[in-house]
């Protein structure tokens, strides 16, 4: 039940973490018309930068994705499954 439960929380993470980003993504794209905004984004060269409710989401997605990363970790380790 509780390897159930984790791994449940495991994919609602990432998906939550991945929604996150990309509405932070849309956001700036709608806002600044930018439409390799997506790409700048991840090299780090967004032309006029996230505004601080767009760089919130953002960062809260990130932060989201590397709690779901270790929990997947901490899965993958004390509860290995074998087929």
């Amino acid at each position: 039940m509780f390897i159930q439960f984790l791994s449940v929380l495991e994919t609602l993470l990432f998906t939550a973490g991945i929604l996150l980003i990309l509405t932070a993504l849309f956001k700036y794209t709608k806002r600044t018309e930018d439409y390799q905004s997506v790409w700048r984004v991840f090299v780090n060269k967004l032309k006029h930068g996230f505004d601080i409710a767009e760089f919130k989401f953002y960062r809260a997605g990130v932060l989201v994705l590397v709690t779901a990363l270790i929990l997947r970790l901490v899965n993958q380790i004390f509860f290995p499954s074998y087929w």
